[in-house]
């Protein structure tokens, strides 16, 4: 469980969020979306313990391990997954069905040994995916999961997750601008707006009062204007 407890942000004399009060559980799946600039990005770095609140208090249940896939990773070049997964995990991990079965996931088999800035956006994103998840966390969270890949890999990685969250039991927090992607995985949607909390809805309320979560974010868009 992650509790915010009237949590602002401030970069300066800038208000990023403010007056934020959430919970995330385990076994539950939550989408963090809203147009750019409205909080996204900084909320899951808070729940992540990446930056700290200027104002309010984070509970974290004892011994979470917190898993993060970023849109695209940096690293030096000549760096390889190879590397990585030595650096994680001791050489006898490569043995392990485990490590075949999210090589298999991922399509990682022709790119593990592979300088890692010559592969494409897409290639990348699988390898955030897998490293996101390499140390079994019980937080995950997922930031533009699909963007930038093929209809087929996208189709392949949501499947993946939706196993993956029903298997752990995890909290799983999602950032993402396509509506599909967030029904497909959650259980529930916060709406950010102007840094705050905007809507926190289930995803069945959500889709019953709407048709689906597209309609609804069309609604909130066209308030923006």
């Amino acid at each position: 469980m992650i509790n915010l407890s009237n949590v602002q942000k401030n970069y300066g004399k800038k208000v990023v969020l403010k007056g934020i009060n959430l919970t995330f559980n385990e076994n539950e799946a939550v989408a963090v979306v809203g147009s750019n600039g409205c909080g996204k990005t900084t909320l899951v770095e808070l729940v992540a313990n990446l930056i700290q609140p200027t104002e309010g208090e984070i509970v974290r249940q004892e011994n979470l391990n917190i898993g993060m896939q970023f849109q695209d990773g940096s690293w030096p070049i000549g760096t390889k997954l190879s590397d990585l997964i030595t650096f994680y995990k001791d050489k006898s991990y490569k043995k392990t069905e485990e490590f075949k079965k999210l090589v298999e996931a991922f399509d990682l088999e022709g790119i593990i040994s592979r300088d890692i800035s010559s592969l494409s956006g897409g290639q990348r994103q699988r390898i955030n995916c897998f490293l996101s998840i390499i140390n079994e966390p019980n937080v995950l969270i997922l930031d533009e999961l699909i963007t930038g890949l093929d209809l087929e890999m996208q189709i392949k990685l949501i499947s993946f997750f939706q196993n993956y969250k029903k298997e752990k039991k995890i909290i799983l927090l999602i950032v993402s601008h396509i509506p599909e992607e967030v029904e497909a995985l959650c259980d529930r949607v916060i709406i950010l707006k102007d840094g705050t909390v905007y809507e926190d809805k289930n995803i069945e309320e959500i889709t019953k009062e709407y048709g689906t979560l597209r309609k609804r974010l069309i609604k909130y868009y066209e308030n923006e204007k």
